[in-house]
């Protein structure tokens, strides 16, 4: 009896050992297993790389794991220049609104309280008419462009320009996407970073003749508009 006791004894603390020594190699394997996917990951040949988006390719190591990974939302892809939220508008005046592109619109009328595709916020493509003033050197600074300025040369002599949304190439994505938060009657103004101005921002570019800014507006100015969605001429 004291004999298979002593055994026991002996098979247990054995065992005890094996399964300490393998408690202690897991996290030696694990950090092997990861770092063998993170050298996969960064040597991986170019044809592999372009063939999953970013998206996808922050997952891939848990995954290569085996490890249950949470979905990233939705809102997590980049939203293309000069697009919104569906749901994203401006409903309180003085309460600014963010884009997820970077655009800060603060609205000073909220325009019409009407419910319809005529009464706004645009969509993409859509046919409106446009009032607006743009500003390098914050909003009281020189002014580079005007619908005043570009109706004043029209033999009807009006001060807004008729545009349509993401396919007129005279009006910036920053503007697009600031025009997509307003109702019909709307007024306010909105801050443009660079890389939703011209050409994202990446060259200089001609400012009006009749504006006070001489010479090119240099790459990779922030932008300052006031503008006014007067109507929706083609929803």
């Amino acid at each position: 009896m004291v004999l298979r006791a002593s055994a026991a004894r002996g098979n247990a603390t054995g065992c005890g050992h094996v399964k300490g020594r393998h408690r202690r190699l897991l996290p030696l394997s694990f950090s092997c297993m990861l770092l063998a996917v993170c050298v996969w990951d960064i040597a991986k040949p170019a044809w592999l790389a372009a063939a999953g988006s970013r998206r996808h390719a922050l997952l891939r190591p848990a995954v290569a794991l085996g490890l249950a990974v949470r979905p990233l939302p939705a809102d997590a892809e980049e939203i293309p220049l000069g697009s919104v939220p569906a749901n994203l508008r401006a409903t309180k005046v003085g309460e600014k609104v963010t884009t997820p592109n970077g655009v800060i619109y603060e609205p000073l009328d909220l325009g019409t309280s009407e419910e319809g595709p005529r009464a706004g916020p645009p969509r993409s493509q859509a046919n409106v008419y446009l009032k607006y003033t743009g500003h390098i050197d914050g909003f009281d600074g020189p002014i580079f462009d005007s619908t005043k300025f570009r109706g004043s040369r029209k033999p009807n002599k009006v001060d807004f320009i008729e545009s349509r949304l993401n396919v007129d190439p005279s009006i910036p994505p920053g503007m697009v996407e600031a025009i997509k938060l307003m109702k019909v009657g709307g007024k306010g103004r909105f801050v443009c970073p660079p890389k939703l101005s011209y050409s994202e921002g990446k060259v200089a570019f001609e400012g009006d003749e009749l504006g006070s800014v001489k010479g090119k507006v240099p790459a990779g100015s922030t932008l300052y508009y006031e503008v006014e969605l007067v109507r929706i001429i083609k929803p």
